[in-house]
């Protein structure tokens, strides 16, 4: 950081003029600051400079400002190319209002990137993103070439709002699957209380030749596994996670420890929850105090919640879940 400060300096003061070659650098720090302070001297910044800080505040979840990048390129003339409506679909997609995304599609169209599969595959899931199925298989019927991502973008939209049979029927339809079509059946059925069929898709992704499950596959596959009761069947996907290195993923840890701690196998479970140790975020804590409560071990429960307020609640600003796991454990001692 202090060569990049040394260098701008340098700049200064020899007329010289490396303006790009240090956002580019503060932007993969990141130190977003320092960018935009270098950022707003330039008089007219390039397509390519509004592209990198474009991408970069969508990736950190800041749509909003990706949306007053593009209102500020429009305004000083600067035309928006292929790379920039790649990035700022997603971002309005993030934006949970159609209007900036509708506004978005129509100067995407005017301005002649139909063709760039890349552009409209965001274009697709930006919609299906935010509920507009009807826009996003249109626009899905509509393009003559498709690669994995555009199907997967489709089916993850018709899994999320519980279209489970369209989304069936479109993936049974794909030329060529990957880890990421089979996920978002596996996490769309377990989502909307289809467990049984989350676990058959589960199996048919481990069947399938060249493909493997990832981290997401087994986090959607797991709560599937402990409101069906499958615990052996639940041991036998830790061990694979356990082997590929998956377990240190949180929500992996969590989906492993509910499995446990739903199936009743509390011991388990505590070890489990100690080998988590410093990771652990609320859902770990409410998940073990409640396999507790419900398997009978009330005074273990509420010992753990003290626990869990001297080592978590008291760094941090409660939250609506803080709430919710302090009414749940005044229902354990009956005052709730």
């Amino acid at each position: 950081m202090n060569q990049l400060k040394q260098i701008h300096a340098y700049s200064l003061r020899n007329g010289l003029d490396h303006t790009k070659f240090l956002i580019e650098k503060l932007l993969q720090l990141p130190d977003l600051p320092y960018a935009c302070t270098l950022f707003v001297q330039i008089p007219k910044p390039s397509v390519y400079l509004y592209n990198k800080f474009i991408q970069t505040f969508s990736s950190i979840g800041q749509p909003q400002r990706c949306w007053l990048l593009y209102c500020q390129m429009c305004f000083q003339g600067c035309s928006p190319n292929q790379y920039s409506f790649t990035f700022l679909f997603p971002a309005c997609a993030s934006l949970f209002n159609v209007y900036p995304g509708q506004m978005l599609h129509s100067h995407f169209c005017k301005s002649g990137f139909a063709s760039d599969i890349f552009a409209m595959t965001a274009l697709l899931d930006m919609y299906a993103k935010l509920g507009m199925l009807r826009c996003a298989r249109q626009l899905f019927d509509e393009m003559s070439v498709r690669d994995i991502p555009t199907w997967n973008s489709l089916i993850a939209g018709y899994a999320r709002s519980g279209h489970m049979e369209a989304a069936l029927e479109l993936f049974n339809k794909m030329p060529v699957r990957n880890v990421i079509s089979w996920t978002a059946l596996i996490s769309g059925y377990a989502q909307h209380g289809k467990y049984a069929k989350a676990l058959e898709m589960f199996i048919g992704l481990e069947n399938e030749k060249g493909t493997k499950p990832n981290e997401v596959s087994i986090a959607s596959v797991l709560p599937a596994c402990s409101q069906l009761g499958a615990l052996d069947i639940g041991k036998r996907i830790e061990a694979y996670a356990r082997n590929n290195g998956f377990f240190k993923n949180m929500y992996v840890s969590n989906a492993i420890l509910e499995l446990h701690a739903r199936c009743g196998n509390i011991e388990e479970a505590g070890r489990i929850f100690d080998e988590i140790g410093s990771k652990r975020n609320l859902c770990s804590w409410n998940t073990m105090i409640m396999g507790l409560a419900v398997h009978g071990r009330c005074i273990d429960a509420l010992q753990l919640y003290d626990q869990m307020l001297l080592v978590w609640v008291s760094d941090r600003t409660p939250t609506l879940d803080d709430s919710y796991s302090m009414e749940t454990t005044e229902g354990i001692t009956g005052k709730w």
